[in-house]
């Protein structure tokens, strides 16, 4: 597919902006994956609307064929989202676990048309976790693309690869659970016994360099990068304290320097991308479930999970084995489910509560914290950053727009009637802003 040169010039500020590569540009790459191009839900060229409701700012609405928390993404002149059907809590009749079936959709970005949806099928080989089915279901990992494949987590159906006509080009099984693993030190216990962390597939794959790496928790506890050509896997690195970790991969550092980071219980990994070679550790001391995906900036990444962590980036040359402490610069606050954002050297945290904190990403003091206004009830989304503004998408109460001051001042509150939860994360493109729920994909336009 070859997009207009008009919608590629018309993109091409946005593109930069976001580090992007000419070759991105030239395939139209809008937004080709969770969080954005920088894996970080910032879009600080875009200018979506403040405003919106049924009667104001919507160009389209479609039902989709399924539910799913996986956010769209955009393409060129399409837009791609992960459904999933047949079976789960939020289907009105519970669905037999026989029918589950895993959906990609492609939809025409201007008219909202789908232009194709290809299916397969969900393997349901033993009863999926209860709060899988009333949480976030079966298409919560959100899609990937490099402008020539669209590449997919379905969890026990493991890693599918699309052409953009919507053929499977590859799929790959990610294992299974060791019923023998030792429990890992990331699990809870109460009243004696051990209760394991599966919750469902979450983390969304990562494409980088020829591979496409995924957080294999809930398959195989394992970090697996496969060849993006083939499906073939290239290297894994397991350990039973990923159970429970639904955080994606990110890269970071500069060109020559990049590293892979991994966060799991009790500590976090920094990997050479391409070949899964440990290059320094740290511990955390963190347990429970674990969610939000780490940002950074050119000195520090910020991982989230038991506490929040700023941890230096650069050479380990002093390490030789065991943790590398020395490059923790502060630890704070806590993330629940939505990932941060960082922006301006200040990081925007929202919990799932509806409580927010701005943190000065410098030393890890805390310029703001307190509930939400307008009282936002549950979030699952991560927030998005666009035209100066944070948009933080709510379950079931609509979308909150607020200021980046570090006050989190309410802006807007819009809301879409006849609807269910809102559990994905929006995509940015330009002047547009894509939203999905349980029913609808939306796109909606600055007028």
């Amino acid at each position: 597919m070859r997009p207009s040169l008009l919608l590629a010039a018309a993109s091409f500020l946005a593109f930069c902006a976001s580090g992007q590569t000419p070759d991105d540009t030239e395939k139209g790459i809008a937004w080709p994956g969770f969080r954005g191009p920088d894996r970080n839900g910032v879009a600080p060229a875009a200018n979506p609307p403040l405003e919106w409701g049924d009667a104001e700012n919507l160009t389209w609405k479609l039902r989709l064929p399924g539910a799913g928390s996986s956010s769209p993404i955009v393409l060129g002149d399409r837009v791609y989202v992960a459904c999933y059907s047949g079976y789960g809590g939020y289907l009105d009749d519970g669905g037999d676990p026989e029918e589950l079936a895993h959906h990609l959709v492609c939809v025409d970005r201007a008219t909202g048309a789908i232009l194709w949806d290809s299916d397969l099928p969900g393997p349901v080989d033993f009863p999926p976790p209860q709060v899988q089915l009333t949480e976030h279901g079966f298409a919560s990992p959100t899609p990937v693309t490099d402008g020539v494949a669209i590449f997919t987590y379905f969890g026990r159906a493991g890693v599918v690869a699309f052409d953009l006509d919507g053929d499977i080009l590859w799929q790959t099984d990610l294992g299974k659970p060791d019923p023998n693993a030792e429990p890992p030190t990331n699990s809870v216990t109460q009243g004696g016994r051990t209760i394991p962390l599966r919750w469902g597939t979450a983390a969304s794959p990562l494409l980088h360099d020829g591979l496409v790496i995924v957080n294999a928790s809930e398959q195989s506890n394992s970090i697996r990068a496969l060849d993006k050509k083939t499906g073939e896997l290239v290297w894994k690195r397991e350990s039973s304290n990923l159970e429970g970790s639904a955080i994606s991969p990110v890269i970071v550092g500069s060109a020559g320097e990049q590293v892979l980071i991994v966060v799991l219980g009790g500590e976090v990994w920094g990997m050479t991308p391409g070949t899964g070679e440990t290059l320094w550790t740290v511990e955390t001391g963190s347990r429970g479930g674990m969610s939000a995906t780490p940002v950074f900036d050119s000195e520090h990444v910020f991982t989230f999970g038991g506490k929040g962590h700023a941890l230096r980036l650069g050479k380990n040359a002093a390490q030789t084995e065991g943790p590398d402490q020395s490059r923790i610069t502060w630890t704070g606050a806590n993330l629940s489910i939505p990932s941060p954002v960082l922006y301006d050297g200040r990081l925007f945290l929202v919990q799932m509560s509806g409580i927010a904190t701005c943190i000065q990403a410098s030393d890890g003091k805390i310029l703001h914290e307190g509930r939400l206004e307008g009282r936002t009830s549950g979030v699952y989304a991560s927030p998005v950053l666009a035209g100066g503004r944070l948009y933080v998408v709510s379950r079931n109460r609509g979308t909150f727009v607020y200021s980046t001051d570090g006050e989190f001042k309410l802006l807007a509150h819009n809301e879409l009637e006849d609807d269910s939860q809102f559990n994905a994360s929006p995509a940015v493109v330009g002047t547009q802003l894509y939203m999905r729920s349980d029913k609808f994909l939306y796109r909606l336009d600055r007028s």
